[in-house]
């Protein structure tokens, strides 16, 4: 396979960031309309308005990629993890942020890198050197700093956060079992699909009148913002990577953590203790390790594998 020039990978390196950005970006804005939302419902509402008012965006983009057949699926046993660990990965994430500050529920949210090596031998067989191995022993220290064990309280919040974190882990580790396979508007479309259909006919089933009431008084034009949003948040992540190297993006992924914290101190006085802000760092600092250390290792054993299906 002949090399890149150098001017053709910079350009989808800077492709890749645009993207990543975006993502960033639109995360910090779906976060904080979670945070503002759950003021004032609960999170079952929260999670109905999020994917009834993404499903026209996602529709749209899907039209324009796949024209009829943006709802073609190739393997519907892959399609099904999916959904169901982004699921609990997104319910667990805003039940994060509905029960503790901001920028602690952003990181943890962010330390799924660190649980995706630790199940990584038990569940695909890969071994894990030593210098992977220190960096996840030092994220799990960062980890319970950011948890602050020691103020005396239990964080409810920072238990929601972990699972999301573990939630997100099992959905990258079964990515990597299974392969890709399907477009990844295709799956945008059935994941937020079905989330468009099933927390709404909760929201009918197990919540009173008045609470259903409360959601409608909300401005629209909010609720088509937060919509947004969140689509935004998945197609820029999954554009990101068909463009840009690891290397790059991973480090501008983590500004999402900072820019939490920054956020909920601004809007919310949110004031995490020293403790905590130290753990966010030690994580950050892990998981950008980790992810870097991952994609070398996977280059120089594409490099090094024989070409037995050349031409």
């Amino acid at each position: 396979m002949p090399e890149q020039p150098s001017s053709r990978i910079l350009s989808d390196n800077m492709i890749g960031i645009a993207f990543m950005l975006m993502a960033v970006l639109a995360g910090l804005v779906t976060a904080s309309a979670v945070k503002y939302l759950s003021a004032d419902q609960t999170v079952l509402g929260v999670l109905s308005i999020r994917f009834v008012f993404s499903m026209p965006f996602l529709i749209m983009f899907g039209v324009m990629i796949r024209g009829k057949g943006m709802w073609q699926v190739n393997r519907w046993n892959l399609l099904s993890i999916r959904v169901v660990f982004g699921h609990l990965g997104i319910i667990f994430w805003f039940l994060a942020v509905s029960t503790t500050t901001l920028g602690q529920a952003t990181a943890l949210f962010q330390s799924s890198a660190i649980f995706v090596t630790i199940l990584a031998p038990f569940l695909l067989k890969e071994k894990v050197g030593i210098w992977r191995g220190g960096a996840v022993l030092i994220g799990l220290i960062g980890i319970c700093m950011i948890t602050n064990p020691f103020s005396g309280t239990i964080n409810i919040g920072s238990f929601w956060g972990l699972m999301s974190a573990i939630a997100g882990a099992v959905l990258v580790i079964a990515l990597r079992k299974l392969g890709k396979s399907d477009e990844p508007i295709t799956v945008a479309l059935w994941h937020n699909g079905i989330g468009a259909v099933m927390y709404p006919v909760l929201v009918i089933i197990w919540l009173p009148i008045d609470t259903i009431d409360l959601m409608f008084s909300q401005h629209l034009l909010f609720y088509i913002v937060f919509g947004i949003s969140a689509s935004l948040v998945q197609l820029g992540f999954g554009s990101a990577y068909r463009y840009g190297e690891a290397t790059v993006l991973v480090p501008t992924r983590y500004l999402s953590v900072p820019a939490s914290a920054l956020i909920g101190w601004i809007f919310w006085q949110e004031q995490p203790y020293i403790l905590e802000m130290v753990g966010m760092v030690i994580v950050i600092a892990s998981c950008i390790f980790i992810s870097i250390r991952e994609y070398r290792l996977g280059w120089a054993s594409r490099a090094t594998e024989p070409f037995l299906h050349k031409g």
